[in-house]
């Protein structure tokens, strides 16, 4: 038997830009027919200021983003406030931004979605080659956060830590397991000779530092809202 699946269309793209995608199941074997146009970043930036779902952007073609179960955004959610708490309570010269905001690698000529942002005062915006500012997407991180969860894992690990390493101004990366009390830091001690500190936290009691920015987390206050899903 042949099953047939409706083609998958993102009308929120002109139709060059996106990808026209259609799937034949037989034999429980998937074949995808994919045509992928290429894009500038300008594009991108616009067609994804009305989109319904998130892409990254990569050199000109697209990437679905996966969204996250409830774990994965309540610990998000968690993490970021518990950060802007932190800044405003000391008056730390820094902004908390959330997983709508873009982060651009000029050097890769690519935008990517982090967790939570944490940048110094005042923002430096991504500039389109004919001079306009997009307040849209930010390429000053100093702190990045990511909560891992199965899609994106060894991405988070990898290929997009990559990324943010080729930003002059990134110092930081935090990563949090949501499922159970892992936290793992990797401070840029001295980025221009490959210098890092890395540290991992697996006890509850533990607080983490974040030397980029000098305040600490306690994972208690990050897996607090676990606590309260379970009962």
């Amino acid at each position: 038997m042949i099953c047939w699946e409706p083609a998958k269309f993102h009308f929120s793209y002109p139709a060059k830009t996106r990808y026209f995608a259609v799937n034949f199941t037989s034999m429980h074997e998937e074949i995808a027919l994919l045509e992928t146009p290429v894009m500038t970043a300008e594009e991108y930036l616009n067609a994804e200021a009305r989109a319904s779902e998130k892409h990254e952007y990569n050199n000109g073609n697209l990437t679905d983003i996966a969204g996250g179960d409830i774990l994965h955004n309540l610990i998000k959610g968690e993490i970021f406030s518990l950060l802007k708490q932190i800044i405003e309570a000391n008056r730390l010269p820094f902004w908390v931004l959330d997983s709508d905001m873009k982060t651009w690698f000029p050097a890769l000529d690519k935008f990517v979605y982090p967790d939570v942002t944490i940048i110094s005062k005042p923002p430096q915006f991504y500039v389109a080659p004919g001079g306009k500012v997009r307040r849209d997407a930010i390429v000053s991180p100093v702190l990045i956060v990511e909560v891992l969860w199965e899609e994106t894992r060894d991405y988070d690990k990898g290929n997009k830590f990559d990324g943010y390493c080729t930003l002059p101004t990134f110092r930081e990366y935090l990563l949090v397991e949501p499922e159970k009390t892992w936290a793992k830091t990797i401070f840029l001690e001295d980025p221009a000779n490959g210098l890092q500190r890395v540290k991992i936290h697996t006890d509850l009691a533990d607080r983490v530092h974040l030397h980029s920015i000098g305040c600490d987390l306690a994972l208690a206050d990050i897996y607090r809202v676990l606590e309260e899903l379970q009962r």
